[in-house]
């Protein structure tokens, strides 16, 4: 049997690469020769511990390559494409997937369901989730597009308009394509929080109208002031924690709207009351499915393609997948200079 590395989980804090068996793909799966990955803010929460971690498979799904094998059943991929990955399957004929709400599905199952993700040489993954890319797409554009698919969606669950203000909590990855496509929707105003120089000049590149660096400002008075007493019309909460959402809370207008994108992953405290004396509504956004008449995975693919979204922008640092530990540092350390760290191969 064929070897391969691999980079799994073995502790808190602790990645390692492992050599481990290639496996012929099952039935409606495909193997692809990975080429780039990028690590996730959910990645950082299993690595920190805050999220399951697993010491026998390699995680990643911000991941793209070029299929080498393809297993039983399947005629719509061959050898030799270049595709992208979504980070779970769905079996296509359930009541949610026929209605396009396929993250909901019955039966999904996570991108490579017992077999190794987007960290190894290659990536198994199930033809529901695959997707082609253009020839003339990088690697790099490919590894971009899941998490630009998240962000499309969350814009999506605003159903923000050219007449509205949007504000978005958070300048990492989601925050930073959310500003992208709201950009590139026409949004009428924006406005980006950020903690890190990096973060910053990212924004100012992408084209935010208004940048608020909450280490020196505080941001319902920033919001107040521009809008006189007013608020925004939307917020859309990338980071997690009690006091983004309360803050996302006091930020939007009566009937205003707030899209929750962030991974929470413990019980926080909330100004309910903001909610019911406001009539704001909130929402969740999970993943990508349909949010029009193509996917969201698609949408992103042409955003990208069409050159409406420079996804690359976000990338700071390229490692290769033997220094994945250090990768994983990068990515947790913010005072690195970190937006989006790959993993190339």
């Amino acid at each position: 049997m064929d070897q391969m590395k691999a980079a799994i989980y073995s502790g808190i804090q602790e990645i390692e690469i492992q050599e481990v068996e290639m496996l012929s793909p099952p039935a409606g799966y495909l193997v692809v020769d990975t080429k780039q990955t990028g690590i996730c803010g959910s990645d950082l929460h299993s690595y920190f511990g805050n999220w399951p971690q697993s010491d026998t498979l390699a995680a990643g799904h911000e991941t793209c390559g070029i299929v080498a094998e393809v297993g039983d059943t399947i005629t719509e991929f061959k050898v030799g494409d270049k595709v992208v990955i979504e980070c779970f399957s769905h079996c296509g004929s359930c009541s949610y997937c026929q209605k396009g709400l396929y993250n909901f599905c019955h039966d999904r199952k996570w991108i490579s369901h017992n077999m190794h993700g987007g960290f190894a040489e290659y990536t198994t993954a199930h033809t529901s989730g695959l997707f082609k890319l253009p020839d003339t797409m990088s690697f790099e554009e490919g590894a971009l597009i899941e998490p630009l698919a998240v962000s499309y969606r969350a814009v999506a669950q605003s159903k923000a308009s050219y007449q509205d203000r949007l504000a978005i909590i958070g300048g990492g990855t989601i925050g930073q394509l959310c500003l992208a496509v709201a950009k590139a929707a026409g949004i009428k105003e924006t406005l980006i929080t950020v903690k890190y120089d990096q973060q910053h000049k990212l924004a100012q590149e992408l084209g935010a109208d208004h940048i608020v660096d909450i280490n020196k400002v505080d941001l319902k008075e920033y919001v107040m002031n521009l809008t006189d007493g007013c608020r925004m019309d939307v917020a859309i909460e990338t980071v997690g924690g009690g006091q983004n959402f309360n803050e996302a809370l006091a930020i939007v207008r009566p009937r205003g709207s707030v899209v929750l994108v962030a991974g929470y992953y413990k019980p926080l405290e909330v100004e309910l009351s903001r909610i019911v004396w406001s009539e704001v509504m909130v929402t969740g956004s999970n993943c990508y499915g349909y949010s029009g008449m193509e996917t969201d995975f698609q949408a992103s693919i042409d955003l990208v393609e069409s050159g409406k979204v420079d996804a690359t922008k976000l990338v700071t640092h390229r490692l290769p997948l033997t220094e994945i530990s250090e990768a994983f540092q990068i990515s947790a350390d913010k005072k690195s200079g970190a937006i989006k760290v790959h993993v190339c191969q």
